[in-house]
């Protein structure tokens, strides 16, 4: 069987399989990732291993109780997040609607922000339901486009399929790779809005920062394109109100102080989210390796 065959089989099934997971009931699919949960946490010591350090050492006050409850509610919602991605090509836009709401004070937020000579920053964080922000094009109008910068997945297949699930709204997708940095420059430059996430681990290249009371290594890229356009910085995120159901948030940035990073603004902004908001530390994806001791170069005043 040729490479071809296969990438076409199993772009088939995963199709199938969304299409399968849009029409079944809500209430199933919810105690499926509920006990996938369950399953993960036992027979995938790695990642156990992996969730277990990142919430001890996010919240080491936390009972044991407390501390499995987090871990599995983040776990189940990080699998219902992947089992919407697939459905999401099969979910018509009038249940998107229903299921994705904007609120008419957020909608003018984005309005008032999508063209200006700066250009407008979208900052978003892992929360569950991330992906359904690329629905936000439909409640704007059709001169407000929309950029978004992403990682590509290693599989080729399953890389084509999200890429076109966040473009089916008409959002533009710029790759890391192949001058992704430069294209997000001239986003900018055009007075055009940019969505990123800004809460994964950077490595090598990123700055050392204390984020949730350890070290990590952030991105840079935020401070670099805020240095040259000085564009106005929203964070959007999903707030989750059932499966597959949110409510699509804007808050507005407040200005830097001085010698203050961008990114270290957005990582007291969502420290407090995690800290204060019990729904926003359950749905935030605790199962990566974000924190990592020494990596990352060290923080030396505003990037240039």
């Amino acid at each position: 069987m040729n490479v071809q065959m296969v990438e076409f089989l199993l772009k088939n099934s995963i199709s199938k399989f969304g299409f399968i997971l849009s029409w079944a009931p809500r209430p199933i699919l919810n105690v499926i990732c509920k006990l996938l949960a369950c399953l993960t946490f036992i027979l995938l010591p790695s990642r156990r291993k992996l969730i277990a350090n990142n919430v001890v050492g996010a919240f080491p006050e936390y009972s044991v109780s407390g501390r499995l409850k987090l871990i599995l509610s983040s776990i189940s919602h990080s699998i219902e997040q992947g089992l919407m991605l697939l459905a999401w090509p099969h979910l018509k836009k009038n249940q998107l609607r229903l299921m994705f709401p904007l609120s008419s004070e957020n909608q003018k937020k984005l309005l008032d922000h999508a063209i200006s000579a700066e250009g407008t920053l979208w900052l978003i964080p892992h929360f569950c339901h991330a992906d359904a922000l690329s629905f936000i094009p439909d409640y704007l109008d059709a001169k407000s486009r929309v950029h978004a910068l992403y990682r590509p997945l290693r599989n080729k297949v399953i890389d084509s399929m999200v890429r076109k699930s966040r473009e089916r709204f008409q959002v533009v997708t710029i790759g890391r790779k192949d001058g992704g940095m430069l294209k997000t420059l001239r986003v900018l430059k055009n007075g055009e809005t940019l969505a990123m996430l800004f809460d994964q681990n950077a490595g090598g290249a990123g700055t050392r920062l204390t984020f949730m009371r350890r070290e990590c290594s952030c991105t840079t890229l935020p401070d670099i394109l805020y240095e040259k356009y000085k564009p106005k910085v929203l964070f959007v995120y999903t707030r989750r109100t059932g499966f597959w159901q949110s409510s699509l948030n804007v808050e507005e940035m407040d200005e830097l102080k001085d010698g203050e990073l961008l990114i270290e603004k957005a990582n007291r902004w969502l420290e407090f989210k995690l800290r204060n908001d019990k729904l926003l530390r359950e749905t935030w994806l605790w199962m990566h390796q974000r924190w990592k001791s020494g990596v990352g170069q060290p923080r030396k005043g505003k990037i240039r």
